[in-house]
């Protein structure tokens, strides 16, 4: 008898898994091959759970485009294309903050002395973005919030203010912020993109 189920367990090696493992369940001249009664069969295909989860881990983490740098992209009207910043700067004035992103080199000595906007590099571009009070990490829409624009070498009446937008922050304290900022301008023109500001102590406005 044990010979005959044998013969019948080699026959039905040719045979669908399924049926091998239902004709050879308990025979050990099998082992390795049928699975015992009461397991899924479905188990012992595919990518095991652990090797899933490694496989997971060992992706590339996401990463905040906007952390540790600002990057701004768009037009300013006729000032034209949106220029790399090289200088990002914010101050506290009059119960406001105050962030002063540069396409030309700006340093917290020089926006310590009043209405500096002149004495920036000419042609440069400057976008200022305004809050009520500290920033805190969230949402600002704009109005109330302010995303300005004026040209270096010129005084602060040549700025041209957005009409609509949002300041986002996702990092707010007392020595540096960083967010996104998106900002449309009525004249013509619209600004987006990540910024990175560190604090200048007695900064003024521009």
């Amino acid at each position: 008898m044990i010979r005959r189920h044998r013969l019948l367990c080699a026959i039905l090696l040719g045979a669908p898994f399924v049926a091998l493992g239902a004709a050879c369940s308990g025979s050990s001249t099998t082992a390795g091959i049928s699975t015992p009664s009461g397991t899924d069969a479905g188990t012992s295909t595919g990518t095991p759970i652990a090797d899933a989860g490694s496989d997971a881990s060992s992706a590339p983490p996401a990463t905040d485009g906007g952390a540790g740098g600002t990057s701004l992209s768009g037009t300013l009207g006729t000032l034209g294309t949106v220029q790399p910043t090289v200088s990002s700067l914010m101050i506290s004035n009059s119960g406001e903050t105050l962030l002063y992103l540069s396409s030309a080199p700006l340093t917290c000595d020089q926006i310590k002395a009043s209405r500096w906007l002149g004495s920036v590099t000419k042609g440069s571009q400057i976008v200022e973005i305004v809050i009520k009070g500290a920033p805190v990490v969230g949402d600002v829409a704009v109005p109330p919030g302010e995303v300005n624009y004026a040209q270096g070498g010129k005084s602060s009446s040549y700025e041209v203010g957005a009409d609509s937008g949002k300041i986002t922050f996702t990092k707010a304290d007392a020595a540096a912020v960083e967010g996104t900022v998106t900002a449309t301008y009525g004249g013509g023109g619209a600004v987006h993109g990540t910024f990175h500001a560190d604090f200048c102590a007695g900064g003024q406005g521009y």
